[in-house]
């Protein structure tokens, strides 16, 4: 008997025969037999399987790209949900171990040092650029202070806790120059020179011109002011109570 599709005999016959299908396989021994029979042809069929799997892997993905490209408000959407987030997650691990199976343990580290090394050859300049600017910036400056400061404490083995957080405390503190009231070309003045047993730590630490800083190098605050004819300063003096030093 033959039907033509799409009519109600033929969906009921289609329907009676589902039924009595789900019935026969259902039995044991049939089980059986098929399984043994998919083995058998997956054996046999190995690489026209693969390949298949492969081209419908790459169907998939162009159609996945066009519909990306047409729709590309919902792909954002979908990217920002829980699901898509944790199945990345998952994905990204069995890559990454497919990896190291195949590459060896430190895959991940070469890859990253060629990847690097492409990048920095393009962007060399534009680095240059970037560097350059933040350097001349307020917090470039707190950086540069604080790595001098700190590789002068590790010269000499004196202690530090410098931070760029301390650096700018000390800046708001003084404000200006504390030996002449200048306010250009800060920089940071140990009182207690490193030559004469100072440390790098927080309350050594005022703010001064760079000519009064170079001017005073690595001589006693108090012998200095004599020099110059000017008092110490207050400021001077509370920090070398705090530090227990006798004025």
């Amino acid at each position: 008997m033959k039907f033509e599709k799409g009519t109600l005999e033929y969906k009921e016959f289609r329907r009676k025969r589902n039924l009595a299908n789900k019935k026969y396989y259902s039995k044991p021994e049939v089980k059986v037999r098929k399984n043994i029979y998919k083995r058998e042809y997956e054996k046999k069929n190995k690489d026209r399987i693969n390949e298949y799997q492969r081209k419908r892997y790459r169907d998939k993905k162009e159609i996945g790209k066009l519909w990306s490209q047409r729709f590309p408000e919902k792909v954002k959407e979908y990217r920002k949900t829980k699901g898509y987030k944790i199945r990345k997650k998952e994905q990204d691990k069995r890559w990454r171990e497919k990896k190291k199976k195949e590459e060896g343990k430190f895959w991940m580290k070469k890859e990253t040092r060629d990847r690097h090394k492409e990048w920095y050859e393009n962007n060399r300049e534009h680095l240059k650029a970037l560097r350059r600017a933040y350097y001349l910036s307020e917090q470039g400056q707190l950086s540069i202070k604080n790595c001098n400061h700190r590789k002068l404490a590790l010269k000499k083995y004196r202690p530090t806790d410098l931070t760029r957080k301390k650096i700018r405390e000390i800046f708001n503190r003084d404000k200006v120059c504390v030996y002449c009231g200048s306010n250009k070309n800060f920089e940071l003045d140990h009182i207690v020179p490193l030559t004469k047993g100072g440390n790098c730590m927080f309350n050594n630490f005022v703010l001064s011109c760079d000519k009064c800083n170079r001017s005073k190098s690595g001589r006693d605050v108090f012998y200095w002011c004599k020099l110059q004819g000017i008092e110490v300063p207050k400021i001077v003096l509370e920090l070398l109570e705090k530090q227990n030093i006798r004025c």
